[in-house]
């Protein structure tokens, strides 16, 4: 046993995914820890490829069942992250959790490092602030918001749970209960399911990790720095809004690359670390950092430039139309007032 490990989570819809992502580990990052693979649902002939590589499995019970109430957007197979906070994992000092939608080019050093719990905070225009983690804050759960309220800032920066890195001293006894308690308290409002939950969870206690290690280019992004080989993050993650989908689609500009790792999984030998093919520097980190925030506020200007105009001209053609209904079809105009609920 070493003493940090690496792991991601996969279903048997996303074996590929997860092979994938361990070869870009291996190749890229020089990787000298455990891997693990989180099974949700994966049948055994299937995980024996993991096992044979020396990959370590750890199979998972669901949190929830398809027959029980459908929490979020995110498919069920999401919640096996928070096996991640259970004491088995007590056994490593250090761990570094990647989603399997993930590419990886570059050392994780960093992230094996991390005291406390550490993750990449959302530049994504809709999800920016915690708030954009829940649905109809004016509905008819409008005292579950009330509630959360209590507890959390919603204004305040939300985070991906799609990379994570943690000191085990971070789990207690009761970490696994707590956030299924917080994930059936308020189901009715939560969009992203385990996101929202570990959001809620770690609130005021996540420590913030440099935009390097969870790119997730926008349109914007994409064709400022993703078209360039010189891209100089180590993590990208094409969790939202990337041109193409996802890696493994063939429109992808990651396809190759994506394609490349994969090919190369069956030659990896996890006894014999490679050395990793980049790494940054405290300074680089920094900087690329800031680069990456800084093109993200100038693309939210972008954003709500285009709103406010789009809105404008919207709203003066909406009125020219009623001027003219009102004028020409009285009776029409009557009566699309009334649909629209206006009196």
């Amino acid at each position: 046993m070493k003493k940090n490990i690496l792991v991601t989570l996969a279903d048997r819809n996303y074996i590929k995914q997860a092979q994938q992502l361990f070869s870009g580990v291996y190749w890229n990052a020089g990787w000298k820890g455990d891997y693990m693979l989180l099974a949700y649902d994966i049948p055994e002939n299937d995980l024996m490829w993991f096992r044979d590589k020396g990959i370590l499995v750890r199979v998972c019970e669901p949190v929830l069942t398809e027959s029980g109430t459908r929490i979020g957007h995110a498919p069920l197979t999401t919640l096996s992250k928070f096996y991640l906070f259970t004491h088995e994992f007590k056994k490593w000092k250090n761990i570094v959790f990647l989603d399997g939608d993930i590419v990886v080019r570059g050392s994780l050093a960093t992230l094996a490092d991390v005291k406390g719990f550490g993750a990449v905070r959302i530049l994504n225009v809709f999800r920016t602030k915690l708030k954009g983690q829940f649905c109809n804050p004016d509905g008819r759960n409008k005292h579950l918001f009330e509630k959360l309220k209590t507890r959390c800032d919603l204004n305040r920066p939300a985070f991906n749970s799609g990379v994570m890195a943690f000191s085990t001293d971070i789990i207690t006894e009761n970490d696994f209960e707590n956030l299924k308690n917080i994930l059936f308290q308020f189901q009715k409002i939560i969009i992203i399911s385990e996101e929202t939950v570990l959001n809620i969870y770690f609130y005021d206690k996540w420590q913030e990790l440099s935009q390097i290690y969870n790119i997730c280019p926008g349109y914007e992004m994409y064709h400022a720095e993703c078209a360039s080989d010189d891209l100089n993050g180590i993590i990208l993650h094409t969790y939202s809004c990337f041109p193409g989908g996802k890696p493994w689609y063939p429109a992808s500009p990651l396809n190759a690359e994506w394609k490349s790792n994969l090919d190369k999984a069956d030659r990896m030998d996890i006894a014999n670390p490679q050395m990793p093919e980049k790494i940054l520097s405290k300074r680089e980190e920094t900087q690329y950092d800031f680069y990456l925030k800084n093109l993200h506020k100038n693309n939210l200007f972008k954003f709500y430039r285009y709103k406010i105009r789009y809105h404008y001209k919207y709203n003066k053609y909406r009125v020219l139309a009623a001027a003219f209904l009102k004028n020409k079809y009285p009776k029409i105009y009557q009566l699309q007032r009334k649909l629209r609920n206006v009196s």
